[in-house]
């Protein structure tokens, strides 16, 4: 799930990352362009789900992919809510996500 919201005292929107807790994982991160593709790491709340929120500038296009960690393995994936995909350099597709 993808929930966006826009923060008019910072002039900014809140976008809420989340993944449901029958997602297989021991970890979850989001790599993006705004984070230079460094992984963030999302929370494991208690009703099991991963979420994780940022502050984007808003108008902008933000390309991202979700990177789920299990027993040493990576597999990286898109959340199906995103407003498009573009194709990346690595053969696959990017989310994109309209802040």
């Amino acid at each position: 799930m993808i929930k966006k919201q826009f923060v008019k005292s910072r002039n900014a929107t809140k976008v809420t990352f989340e993944l449901d807790k029958d997602v297989s994982a021991d970890a979850v991160h989001l790599i993006a362009d705004f984070n230079d593709w460094q992984p963030t790491a999302f929370e494991q709340q208690k009703n099991g789900k991963w979420k994780l929120v940022q502050e984007l500038e808003p108008g902008q296009n933000y390309e991202f992919r979700y990177v789920l960690e299990q027993g040493g393995q990576y597999k990286f994936i898109n959340d199906p809510e995103a407003d498009f995909t573009v194709p990346n350099d690595q053969g696959t597709e990017n989310g994109v996500i309209q802040a």
